[in-house]
């Protein structure tokens, strides 16, 4: 989401008691709506000025909602403040639903401009690129929430489900998620095993190091874990005194509780990586930063796509090197994702029955798994139908 030279999004303060009324204005009414947001889930009384950063941590993980999506959620409602006080609505009550419905077909026009970048754009005669439809929808989707907050106080003019109807008549159709065929991960999986030359493990750091990326490239393997959820690990929930873990708890999206599964080679990857660190407290981060200028601090996202990108371009020069040029085209577009679909295509396609790899995957439901591979299905229809149809009698 672009937001380059848009004014700070609303700050959250603590919750107001106050009730929302339609003289609020927008901007008193964003700020209750994120504060919201910032609290569901927390103790009140709580102050997190108090706390350590293990402390921290385990608050973050109470919130309902992940930081990033409030975040997220901030950027979409200060758009939309900002558009609504350019279109003389103030105050909670000025606001009717053309007034929605107007700021949905001006993103789907780009009349609206998101960013200075954009605004410039249009003054110097070019073309804006249009938004996606995800993006359209990204937007919009978090008012309905802001709006439900000012509706259960009676300070709308009109219905938050009399909104809701409309606007599925003028928001852009989204397509059907279809997870993306993965290439053969098995190979990728073992891509850190062993050292590559004599100079992979010159140093403890650089064997530590190789360790830790084979740990994690064999979780990811092993569990279809997403990314979040491996990085977000701890030791104590793999290990129990110095024995491996089959099963490791996770907080998935919407915190939902689910299981990773931690087959055998994983198991032998995790404890060689451990035992390099000298089996370190069930607090420490599973996977840690060993770089020099971070070393002791949570591995982050960034760092973690970027061990499972330099394993794959690695592995496709050598697999273009044997012919297979598809082949090496599906490993340089591989990330961590990658190895959930292929856990789920995988497992599907050994006849795992559809609601236990919605289990596995943590889907949030079944109908999840089945429009994300809905593309396996059609191919296992064809086979059956090829297997099992009759053929006309000469």
């Amino acid at each position: 989401m672009s937001t380059q030279g848009m004014s700070s999004a609303p700050q959250p303060p603590s919750p107001s008691p106050q009730p929302l009324t339609p003289e609020s204005s927008l901007e008193q009414a964003a700020q209750v709506w994120l504060a919201r947001l910032q609290s569901a889930g927390l103790d009140p009384d709580e102050q997190e000025d108090d706390l350590d950063d293990e402390e921290l941590r385990l608050r973050d993980e109470q919130r309902h909602l992940a930081r990033r999506t409030i975040e997220t959620y901030q950027v979409a409602l200060s758009l939309f403040v900002r558009w609504a006080n350019r279109q003389g609505r103030s105050c909670l009550g000025d606001l009717q639903i053309d007034d929605l419905l107007s700021y949905a077909r001006s993103l789907r026009r780009r009349d609206y401009d998101l960013s200075q970048r954009a605004q410039q754009a249009h003054e110097a005669g070019q073309e804006v690129e249009r938004l996606s439809s995800r993006t359209i929808h990204t937007y919009v989707r978090p008012l309905l929430g802001f709006l439900a907050l000012a509706d259960s106080f009676g300070a709308l003019a009109f219905r938050i489900t009399a909104l809701q109807a409309e606007l599925r008549r003028v928001l852009p159709r989204l397509p059907d998620p279809v997870a993306p065929t993965p290439p053969d991960l098995r190979r990728l999986a073992t891509h850190y095993d062993k050292p590559k030359d004599e100079s992979d493990d010159r140093t403890d750091r650089l064997l530590l190091i190789r360790l830790r990326n084979a740990a994690l490239l064999h979780l990811l393997f092993s569990s279809g874990a997403r990314i979040s959820e491996a990085l977000g690990l701890n030791v104590g929930d793999v290990c129990r005194d110095r024995h491996i873990l089959q099963q490791a708890k996770v907080y998935g999206k919407g915190r939902r509780e689910g299981t990773l599964f931690i087959r055998r080679l994983a198991e032998r990857a995790l404890r060689r990586y451990l035992e390099a660190r000298g089996w370190p407290v069930a607090s420490a981060a599973l996977f840690e930063s060993l770089d020099r200028r971070t070393a002791g601090m949570r591995l982050t996202r960034t760092s973690g796509w970027r061990i499972v990108h330099a394993a794959a371009e690695s592995l496709a020069s050598q697999v273009a090197l044997e012919g297979k040029a598809d082949e090496a085209e599906l490993l340089r577009a591989t990330s961590p994702h990658s190895f959930r679909h292929f856990v789920g295509y995988h497992l599907l396609n050994e006849g795992v029955a559809l609601a236990e790899v919605s289990q596995i995957l943590r889907h949030r439901s079944v109908e999840v798994t089945r429009s994300y591979y809905a593309t396996y299905r059609d191919v296992q229809l064809q086979e059956v139908h090829d297997q099992f149809s009759a053929d006309p009698l000469e």
